[in-house]
């Protein structure tokens, strides 16, 4: 289900570039809301670099059994992040904060674009800058402790009849504002779920994880499955 797992990276990557932008972009006026808000944008906008390992589960009718996925994530703001897969090997998602690259090993494909090609529209440049806030595409709920008093889970619910899920789950540690884990769902009932463990500060990341080069010899196409133009590295 490779188109699946494009479309699922590219949400994923819009979610979390979010927390990026000014805390009036993520929730409603609710003071514990807020606060909670508040922790999770300090933690990524402020802690210099954030990497954590991470598992991408799908469950797919189409799937006899769930398809999972892994490696360590790279984050630094603003908006840059590096994805690099152990399992399928060799997989890469990087974005430099304006172009994001997805290199997918087995189909010798690579996917260009930028970040307004993450989403419909402009919705993820709206974000990023603050014009416009979370709250104005989803219905915002605060769920019951999702694995304790540790953590706090958020619900977010599409207004939009055409948003590719149907729902998506945030849940964070509670003291920290570090995000523990991603779920999504789709009309079809497929799910997606983000987990991260081993969340650990790094001061100081290089830059060069932000950099990518397209290696010869592979397909280019647009995250809109359109081909592009482009000079591979020497």
């Amino acid at each position: 289900m490779p188109g699946v797992n494009r479309r699922s990276t590219a949400r994923v990557l819009t979610l979390l570039l979010s927390c990026f932008a000014p805390i009036s972009g993520w929730c409603e006026d609710s003071s514990g809301l807020t606060a909670l808000v508040q922790r999770v944008q300090s933690f990524y906008r402020n802690s210099g670099g954030i990497v954590a390992n991470f598992t991408q589960t799908l469950e797919s009718r189409t799937l006899q059994s769930p398809q999972e996925e892994k490696g360590t994530m790279y984050l630094k703001a603003p908006g840059r992040m590096r994805w690099e897969y152990s399992q399928p090997r060799g997989k890469l998602a990087v974005c430099d904060g304006k172009k994001v690259f997805l290199y997918l090993p087995d189909d010798r494909q690579v996917l260009v674009g930028t970040l307004q090609d993450l989403d419909a529209g402009a919705l993820v440049t709206r974000l990023l800058l603050g014009e416009t806030s979370l709250s104005s595409q989803f219905k915002v709920e605060e769920e019951q402790e999702a694995d304790g008093r540790d953590t706090r889970s958020l619900r977010l619910i599409p207004k939009a009849p055409d948003f590719p899920y149907e729902s998506l789950t945030v849940e964070v540690w509670a003291d920290r504002g570090a995000i523990r884990r991603i779920g999504m769902l789709d009309p079809l009932g497929n799910r997606m779920e983000y987990r991260f463990d081993d969340i650990r500060v790094r001061q100081s990341i290089s830059e060069k994880l932000f950099s990518y080069q397209i290696p010869r010899g592979v397909e280019i196409q647009t995250f809109g499955g359109g081909r592009e133009t482009a000079t591979p590295s020497p």
